[in-house]
C-alpha cells in the first residue's frame, strides 16, 4: 500500500479503536486522515497547527487523536460523528515565538498579559492553566481555509505595546494594543477574549508607537511616531482630544489616577505634563538622555524613565524635578516596573540584569544575573511574584519575593560592582531560570537549610546629631508624669477595715466532745530575748543612690538611665522619692549631672523629660534653699535642654507646615 501527501510527513500514528484508519502529519502544519480499507483520503484538518507538527498519537482503544506541534501547542481531537471528521475538544497553548511585553491585568495579582513575537496577545492565569488562552483575532483558520494561506500572514503584526485596565471590563473594551508598523490601534475584550470593537486610526497617518488607558477606563491614548498624542473614548472609538508638542516620535504615555494630568515622552528628549480636560502643555522637562521607557506609580505621581544612557530618572510631577537618579546597568535598560507599595523600581536590561532600586534610600537592594537576556518585567500587585520574559524563551518566568515570607536584611549594594570600579566586591550572581516544577530539586538545599545571614539590627542611634526617643512604651513615661493623678483617682472611697485578729488554726481541747480552746496561746509562752529590737534593719541608700554614686565617681552616666529603664513607674517614683538629702546634696548633684549627660548623648529624649519632671517636682524646695550652690549645674542642664528642645520643636513645625501644605494644596 503506498499513500501521498503534500509536503514532507512529520508524524503518523494508527488508531487502535476497530476503525482502520491512520493519521499523518507535515511541516505545514495539516493533518490528514486516512481510511485504510478503501485506500483513500477521508479528510484533510488544515492549519490544525501553526507551525511543524512533531507527533500524532491515537490514544489506545479510544476515539481521541493527541498532537503536538512546534507552535508550543498540543491537542486533543474527538471522533464522535459518522462522518469520521474530528473536532477540537481541547487544547493547551502558549507563546511559539519569545514574549516582548508582559502586564499584570487586574489588582488581584491573578492573571497576565503577554504580547509576542509570535503576534499574538494571550492571556495567562498565574495559578489555573486551564485559563490560559490566545486572545481571538477572529475566524483565521476559516479564513485561512478560503484563501489557502497560512494563519500567521492573517495575523495583525507583532505587538510593541499594549495598556489595560479592569475599571470598565464588564461595560466595554479594556485593552488597547499597537502594532509593529501599524498606524491603526486595537481594542480587546479580555472578558470575551476576543478583539475588540474599534480600530482606532491616527489622524495624520503616522505610526502608532505608545498606548495607554486611564485610570477610569474611559479613554485610550495613542502616542504616534509624528509625536502628537490622540484620546479616544473607549466606550465609542471616537477621538475626543489631541496634545501638540512633541517634535520626534512618542515613546511613553500616561495618565495619573484622577484624570487632572497626562505624562508623556519622546525621542525629542523631553517629557512633558499635559492638561488631561483641555490638551494644554503644563510642564516640560529636558531629560539628560533620550528617555525610552515611561512608569507611572499612580498613588505618589512618581515617574520613572530608562534613558538611553542606561541610567533610570525618577521624576516627581508634583514639583517637576528629579528626585532619584540610579545607574549601574551595562547595557540598554529593557524595561522597568513599580512595586505594588511604590518602594522599589525593578529594571532588566540588556546586560543580562535584573536590578532592585530602593526609592526612600536612592540605593540598589538586591540583583541577579540569568542566562537569558530579559525583555520585560511586571511586579504583581499583590507584592508577591516579579514576571519576566526572556529573549531566546517561550515562558513567562515567576520570581516569589523573599520578602512576603522571611526575613530578608536589605542593604546597599555597589551597582558598579562588577566592574573595575570594586574589585572586592563580587558581582551578580547567576542565577538559574525557574521550572515548572520549582527552583529546588533533590541535589539542592532548600531555603530553610541555608544558613541565613545575621539579623541586621539597627544601631541605638543613627547619627550623633539625631536627637532621639527611647524604645520604651508611652505609656511608661506617660504614666510617670501624671502618677499623682492616677493614685488619686484609684484611691478607695471608704479606709481599708482591719480584720480581727484570729488564728489561722483554732486549737481545740482534748475531749469527747468537739471544743475549741481560748486559753493563752503558746506564743505567750515564748521567752523573747531582751537584747533583740523589734525594728528591721533598713539600709539608708537606695539601688539608685549607690549607682548615682559610683557614676558620679567615674563619670560615667548610662548606667543611671539603664538602670531606671528596667522598673515601672512606680517604683522609678519611689527610687527618686528616695534619693538621700544631706548637707553637700552629693545624690541630686549627681541625678542633675546624669541628667545633662543623657542630653548630651541625645538619647532616650522623652525619658529624660519625665524623670526630671518628678525630680523637680519632688525636690523643689531644697533646689530653691541650695540654688546657690546647684546653680552651675542647673545653668549647664537648662542650656543643653533649651538646646535639645528647639530641634526638636522646630522638626515638629517643619513637618506640620509641610503636611499643611500638602493637604491645602
Amino acid at each position: 500500500m503506498q499513500l501521498a501527501q503534500e509536503d514532507r510527513v512529520t508524524a503518523l500514528s494508527f488508531r487502535t479503536d476497530d476503525v482502520p484508519m491512520m493519521a499523518t502529519a507535515n511541516s505545514e502544519g495539516d493533518v490528514a486522515l486516512w481510511d485504510l480499507d478503501n485506500k483513500r483520503l477521508m479528510h484533510v484538518l488544515q492549519n490544525a497547527h501553526d507551525g511543524v507538527i512533531s507527533s500524532v498519537d491515537f490514544m489506545v482503544g479510544q476515539p481521541l487523536l493527541i498532537t503536538s506541534s512546534a507552535d508550543n501547542s498540543i491537542k486533543e481531537w474527538l471522533f464522535d460523528g459518522n462522518d469520521g471528521i474530528p473536532r477540537l475538544l481541547r487544547s493547551r497553548t502558549g507563546h511559539f515565538a519569545p514574549p516582548q511585553m508582559i502586564r499584570y491585568h487586574g489588582d488581584d495579582g491573578r492573571h497576565l498579559l503577554s504580547a509576542g513575537r509570535d503576534q499574538t496577545l494571550r492571556f495567562f492565569s498565574v495559578f489555573r492553566d486551564a485559563q490560559n488562552t490566545e486572545l481571538s483575532q477572529g475566524s483565521l483558520e476559516r479564513e485561512s481555509r478560503v484563501r489557502h494561506a497560512r494563519m500567521s500572514a492573517l495575523r495583525f503584526p507583532a505587538v510593541t505595546q499594549f495598556a489595560s485596565n479592569t475599571a470598565m471590563s464588564r461595560d466595554w473594551d479594556d485593552v488597547v494594543s499597537c502594532h509593529q508598523g501599524s498606524r491603526d490601534a486595537h481594542s480587546w475584550s479580555v472578558e470575551r477574549k476576543s478583539l475588540g470593537k474599534y480600530t482606532l486610526e491616527s489622524s495624520d497617518s503616522s505610526i502608532v508607537r505608545a498606548v495607554a488607558i486611564s485610570a477610569c477606563g474611559n479613554f485610550g491614548f495613542l502616542g504616534l511616531a509624528s509625536g502628537v498624542i490622540e484620546m479616544a473614548n473607549m466606550q465609542s472609538g471616537l477621538s475626543r482630544r489631541t496634545f501638540v508638542g512633541h517634535t520626534k516620535a512618542v515613546t511613553g504615555v500616561h495618565t495619573d489616577a484622577c484624570n487632572l494630568r497626562v505624562y508623556s515622552t519622546s525621542l525629542d528628549g523631553t517629557l512633558r505634563i499635559w492638561d488631561f480636560a483641555t490638551g494644554n502643555q503644563l510642564h516640560c522637562i529636558n531629560m539628560p538622555s533620550t528617555p525610552s521607557h515611561l512608569i507611572v506609580y499612580r498613588e505618589s505621581s512618581l515617574l520613572a524613565c530608562a534613558c538611553d544612557d542606561a541610567c533610570i530618572r525618577v521624576i516627581d510631577a508634583e514639583s517637576t524635578r528629579i528626585v532619584r537618579t540610579f545607574s549601574g546597568h551595562r547595557n540598554r535598560i529593557t524595561d522597568l516596573a513599580f512595586s505594588n507599595d511604590g518602594r522599589w523600581i525593578v529594571s532588566s536590561s540588556l546586560d543580562c540584569t535584573i536590578r532592585t532600586w530602593d526609592l526612600p534610600t536612592g540605593y540598589m537592594v538586591d540583583w541577579f544575573r540569568v542566562e537569558s537576556v530579559p525583555v520585560s518585567v511586571a511586579f504583581s500587585p499583590m507584592g508577591d511574584f516579579l514576571a519576566t520574559a526572556h529573549m531566546d524563551s517561550v515562558g513567562i518566568f515567576l520570581w516569589a519575593n523573599r520578602t512576603q515570607f522571611a526575613d530578608i536584611s536589605l542593604r546597599q549594594i555597589n551597582p558598579h560592582s562588577d566592574g573595575s570600579t570594586d574589585g572586592s566586591v563580587a558581582g551578580a550572581a547567576l542565577v538559574a531560570m525557574p521550572t515548572t516544577a520549582g527552583l529546588v530539586d533533590e541535589n539542592e538545599e532548600t531555603v530553610e537549610d541555608v544558613e541565613m545571614d545575621a539579623v541586621y539590627m539597627a544601631p541605638e542611634q543613627l547619627t550623633d546629631n539625631m536627637v532621639t526617643l527611647s524604645s520604651q512604651p508611652k505609656s511608661k513615661w506617660q504614666t510617670l508624669m501624671n502618677l499623682a493623678t492616677i493614685k488619686k483617682r484609684n484611691m478607695p472611697e471608704k479606709p481599708a477595715q482591719v480584720p480581727e485578729l484570729a488564728p489561722f488554726f483554732l486549737p481545740t481541747t482534748v475531749s469527747v466532745e468537739h471544743q475549741f480552746d481560748f486559753g493563752t496561746s503558746d506564743a505567750a509562752n515564748i521567752p523573747t530575748d531582751p537584747t533583740s529590737s523589734k525594728l528591721i534593719s533598713v539600709s539608708s541608700e537606695s539601688q539608685l543612690a549607690r549607682i548615682l554614686f559610683n557614676a558620679h565617681t567615674t563619670r560615667v552616666y548610662a548606667p543611671v538611665f539603664e538602670y531606671l529603664k528596667t522598673l515601672n513607674p512606680s517604683a522609678i517614683d519611689v527610687e527618686i522619692r528616695s534619693l538621700p538629702v544631706d548637707d553637700q546634696l552629693k545624690a541630686l548633684k549627681a541625678f542633675v549631672c546624669a541628667t545633662t549627660c543623657q542630653l548630651k548623648s541625645k538619647r532616650d529624649f522623652e525619658l529624660a523629660q519625665a524623670y526630671l519632671h518628678v525630680f523637680i517636682a519632688v525636690f523643689t524646695d531644697i533646689i530653691k534653699a541650695n540654688a546657690r550652690e546647684l546653680e552651675p549645674l542647673l545653668a549647664e542642664l537648662r542650656n543643653e535642654l533649651k538646646a535639645q528642645w528647639d530641634t526638636v520643636d522646630n522638626l515638629i513645625r517643619y513637618s506640620a507646615c509641610m503636611i499643611e501644605f500638602m493637604r491645602t494644596k
